[in-house]
């Protein structure tokens, strides 16, 4: 596993290099919380709501 390295230049930091697997589980991580800020909106914006039963047999798929 490679150290994580900050890259600086005049002592700010402007890079970073890191291990490939945890740049893998730092983007599910980003995309876990769009998918959740996602769903909060969606869940915000619509005030009816239909239950999976109704919904799967509105789409005949019981």
């Amino acid at each position: 596993m490679i150290k994580t390295q900050i890259i600086r230049e005049s002592n700010n930091p402007i890079a970073v290099i890191l291990d490939y697997e945890e740049y893998k589980r730092l983007k599910v991580i980003e995309q876990d919380k769009e998918d959740y800020d996602s769903a909060l909106k969606v869940k915000q914006e619509n005030k009816i709501w239909v239950s999976h039963t109704d919904l799967k047999r509105e789409l005949a798929i019981v």
